[in-house]
């Protein structure tokens, strides 16, 4: 399980630093066509390294991504949620305006940021899951920055802050269901999935700057 842990290590930074150096250096339009496909792929390493293959566990995967989705979909379609907003075509088939990639992104977070702060706050599941919630809310910070320059998504309006407090709300719902309904959890992936989404996205800032 050790090797086996090593190598998605190993994949999961191959997969994020060839990302970014094919999206700055080689083809910009494609290496971005390619986000589902990498979303996918550290979607399914996170899925075999945290969950374990039961009816529950899964059956609670499922209800973050359709939380999610329904979420997004209703703030797409209505403003009801997040704000003003709609997506762009990089992230692939989408469900009544939201890729079905952002579902997936969902749990990939929940799951990275719930067991960091687990890890933390191991014997206090409510600043766990707080602390998680935020984890994630900072990650969206940066990766608003630059989603529309990646036709990732796109807001009609400049006030975000609506949006943060929808994103930190729904993080809790998710963050409450991962940390009190599923137990395995993997951190030294966790850790290294949250810091390689941190440096791809803060490098891209910076280089919309430079």
């Amino acid at each position: 399980m050790k090797n086996l842990t090593k190598i998605f290590l190993i994949l999961i930074w191959v997969n994020q630093l060839f990302g970014l150096f094919g999206i700055l250096y080689i083809d910009f339009d494609l290496f971005l066509s390619l986000s589902p496909i990498s979303l996918l792929f550290t979607f399914l390493i996170v899925i075999y390294s945290n969950i374990e293959f039961t009816y529950k566990s899964l059956g609670f995967v499922c209800i973050i991504i359709i939380v999610s989705m329904i979420s997004e979909i209703i703030g797409v379609n209505f403003g009801l949620l997040f704000g003003s907003y709609y997506y762009g075509d990089n992230l692939g088939v989408s469900i009544f305006g939201v890729p079905i990639v952002i579902g997936l992104n969902w749990v990939i977070l929940t799951i990275s940021c719930g067991n960091i702060s687990n890890y933390i706050f191991s014997r206090n599941k409510i600043f766990s899951i707080i602390l998680g919630s935020f984890l994630m809310l900072l990650l969206d910070i940066i990766m608003e920055k630059v989603s529309a320059n990646l036709d990732f998504w796109y807001f009609n309006d400049d006030n975000l802050l609506f949006n943060y407090v929808c994103w930190f709300f729904l993080g809790l719902i998710n963050q409450y269901i991962y940390q009190n309904f599923i137990n395995k959890k993997c951190i030294i992936l966790s850790i290294n999935i949250y810091i390689s989404f941190i440096i791809f996205f803060t490098v891209l800032n910076i280089y919309e700057y430079v």
